[in-house]
């Protein structure tokens, strides 16, 4: 039996007006959402709810609030009002991820007979509970006068039913399907639009007590309340596929689904191994990064997967998912998951409208109706250059952690696949670089992860023009010959492990002859198809550090490079040098500051024995990180410099929370306390331990290596940090080392 998660992660169209590609149809320009900075969702699997603080969708917004299951809006509009007027804001949490609650208050009210009820006398609670196709409100209405309070309390609902692409600003001029007016069966209300994919999405709400009177999507509940009392409505939106089971429509008591949702977080945390410090926030960070991965997770039970970020990447990223498997590897688990999964979408022909070709790794799968009816093409796209090589690291990085041989034979052939991409789709002229260019017409021009249209430049600001070889994705590459180097060894294939290792040797060293910029000390961002430098300063060039491909000699020179002020801001490492044309500190990839990329450079700065930029860095993390609302790590955040502002200003459109923002703190941890697992030896290997000042023990409690666990304290005392083994389960030697490698 079939057992993929419905067609949420089936990449075959589902019907409709099926085309090779996006024939008659015009590309209209589109302002996409301004600002989702003080917001809060909530998500289970594939369903997540976006409001302003008061719980609110307004009417009209343009920031793309609302309702969402499966690249769909299935709520545009979802307004509660007192009398005509929103409630004053006082509290408003979404801590516990699947639910959220908001304290709110009345302004003066003055009512139509003029009598006058004074702010701050009534108060509102509203509880949400999000569950895999519902959610479910429970509003509380309490009357602190003396006297009774007749009030008049309006909820407006719509439903837009856009896709998600049109809603970021891609917006498609196509015939739309059948968009039906709201209409009511019985005590539900019900918006319904037949989609030209063939499928019907309904969003079904329902209603207890029944409202005072309804008329299309307004609901309007006329109050009596007494005096000194409370007043209770309840209310469940749940969506609706015609291609999916329906959910019951019966409106469920809040306690069970709180308590259920409770129970799967507690499970899942007390799965990880356990992170504690004398460091409180600290502690709490760690907490809340891994609170986010579950949020983030997403697909079926069977094969879940981490979202890449909400609102506007719920949905499964090749590079995303691989980086935040390869941060995550204190629970293996989910890096099996993630390279089955991916495996098994893996490109088995040549399909230039989806950028594909044998052996490549899916860049996103899309399911909203524009992928449905190849209107776009991400239903897979495959236009990514990085993620096949990151494939083959995660793959390996994962052997290095459990030693599961089990696992390469039955991804061999998929190994194998993407190996033969690297050497030739991947290597466009042949000359031993990755490059890329795209070759959809809808597709995207710059195919590494800076992938904005504007990432990827000449010294002089002019964009380089395809094919390009970016400086970071030739060491991944490199990485990645070495670790299927050290998987063909444990197959027992020394053959093909020789001739891997032979092609990283040869790519370090044609790597080092065409990137290195003398001058600069440092790597150039790309080469263009003439093999001429982009002469630009970028984080890319960091990135070099972690995959080993950089000779010792150069790889303080890059580090200091990373770390002069045009660089670093003291919160973190700029995408681009503040030196650069194209330099902007609100620019998505041309200056902000991405957690994710500072902590692979940070693991590039332990790699190679930089301790002291290390420490520096992680330290502007951490600051940066206590300045951000419920300590949650965003996608991103503007590069201003600190001593500018002493807080880092937030970027207005960062996905939070971010899968690949939210791992950057577990890999971060990972680089300071120096672990490098060799399960395939038995061994963990403890390189450089060094926590900072504001540190000053960290204990990990049964850490999974191999078929082991191991439990280690860390202390920092007299500016060393001093490493003890609390406990061994199993057969595992633990190794103290000056070295990242043998």
């Amino acid at each position: 039996m079939d057992k993929a998660p419905n067609h949420a992660l089936d990449p075959r169209p589902t019907g409709g007006n099926q085309t090779v590609g996006p024939k008659n149809v015009q590309y209209a320009v589109a302002t996409g959402a301004q600002d989702i900075r003080d917001t809060i969702v909530i998500k289970e699997r594939d369903l997540f709810l976006l409001t302003d603080l008061n719980g609110n969708v307004p009417r009209g917004d343009v920031n793309g609030l609302g309702l969402y299951y499966q690249d769909t809006r299935f709520l545009s509009a979802y307004e509660l009002v007192l009398e005509g007027i929103p409630p004053t804001y006082l509290l408003s949490t979404g801590e516990m991820r699947f639910a959220e609650s908001q304290e709110l208050t009345n302004p003066d009210l003055r009512l139509p007979n003029g009598v006058l009820i004074p702010k701050e006398t009534l108060t509102l609670h509203r509880e949400r509970v999000i569950t895999e196709k519902a959610v479910d409100e429970l509003l509380q209405i309490t009357n602190f006068n003396v006297t009774p309070v007749p009030l008049e309390l309006v909820i407006f609902f719509d439903a837009d039913f856009s896709d998600i692409f049109q809603i970021r600003g891609f917006l498609q001029v196509y015939e739309r399907g059948t968009l039906h007016p709201p209409h009511w069966e019985g005590n539900q209300l019900i918006f319904q639009y037949d989609g030209i994919d063939k499928i019907t999405r309904k969003t079904r709400i329902e209603f207890s007590p029944a409202p005072s009177s309804k008329s299309g999507g307004q609901v309007v509940y006329d109050l009596d309340l007494p005096m000194r009392s409370t007043i209770t409505l309840r209310l469940r939106v749940s969506v609706e596929l015609s291609d999916e089971p329906d959910s019951p429509a019966a409106i469920p008591d809040l306690p069970p689904l709180i308590a259920q949702g409770s129970a799967s977080y507690e499970a899942w945390m007390r799965e990880q191994p356990r992170i504690l410090s004398d460091n409180g926030v600290w502690n709490d960070i760690i907490e809340k990064a891994r609170l986010d991965l579950h949020l983030l997770s997403s697909g079926s039970p069977e094969l879940p997967y981490p979202a890449a970020g909400i609102p506007w990447f719920a949905t499964l990223f090749g590079r995303d998912s691989l980086t935040v498997g390869l941060q995550n590897l204190w629970d293996p688990r989910q890096a099996a998951t993630l390279l089955r999964l991916l495996a098994s979408l893996q490109g088995t022909k040549v399909d230039p409208w989806r950028d594909e070709q044998p052996g490549k790794i899916l860049h996103e799968l899309r399911r909203g109706e524009l992928a449905h009816c190849n209107i776009i093409p991400f239903n897979p796209y495959y236009g990514t250059v990085d993620a096949t090589p990151l494939f083959v690291i995660l793959l390996a990085e994962y052997y290095r952690v459990t030693g599961d041989v089990l696992l390469l034979r039955e991804l061999e052939p998929h190994l194998r696949a993407a190996l033969d991409w690297m050497e030739s789709y991947g290597d466009l002229d042949h000359d031993g670089f990755l490059e890329y260019q795209s070759r959809s017409s809808s597709g995207l021009t710059n195919q590494g992860w800076k992938d904005s249209w504007d990432a990827i430049m000449y010294k002089n600001g002019e964009l380089i023009k395809p094919p390009v070889a970016l400086v970071e994705v030739q060491a991944y590459a490199y990485a990645a010959r070495i670790g299927a180097r050290d998987i063909y060894r444990a197959l027992g294939m020394p053959s093909e492990a020789s001739r891997q290792e032979y092609l990283a040797n040869w790519l370090m060293d044609a790597f080092n002859r065409m990137f290195w910029m003398e001058d600069e000390g440092c790597y150039c961002l790309a080469l263009d198809g003439e093999k001429n430098q982009a002469q630009v300063v970028s984080s890319n060039a960091g990135q070099t550090l972690w995959c080993g491909i950089v000779p010792p000699e150069r790889a303080h020179r890059v580090a200091e490079r990373m770390m002069r002020p045009d660089m670093f801001t003291g919160w973190g490492i700029r995408t681009l040098s503040t030196g650069e044309v194209r330099y902007n500190p609100m620019g998505y990839h041309v200056g902000t500051v991405w957690p994710h990329d500072n902590a692979w450079i940070a693991l590039g700065f332990k790699r190679y024995g930089e301790e002291g930029y290390l420490r520096t860095l992680i330290s502007g993390f951490f600051a940066a990180v206590r300045q951000f609302p419920d300590l949650r790590i965003p996608e991103l955040f503007c590069g201003y410099d600190r001593e500018q502002y002493r807080v880092p200003i937030r970027y207005p459109v960062a996905c939070n929370p971010q899968a690949w923002a939210a791992g950057a703190a577990l890999l971060f941890l990972r680089a300071m306390l120096g672990l490098a697992p060799k399960a395939q030896e038995n061994e963990l290997w403890i390189v450089r331990p060094e926590l900072p000042d504001w540190l000053k023990s960290v204990t990990l409690e049964r850490v999974p290596i191999g078929n082991g666990h191991v439990s280690l304290r860390y202390q920092h005392q007299d500016n060393h940090t001093f490493t003890e083994v609390l406990d061994i389960q199993g057969p595992l030697h633990v190794v103290f080392s000056q070295h990242w490698d043998e």
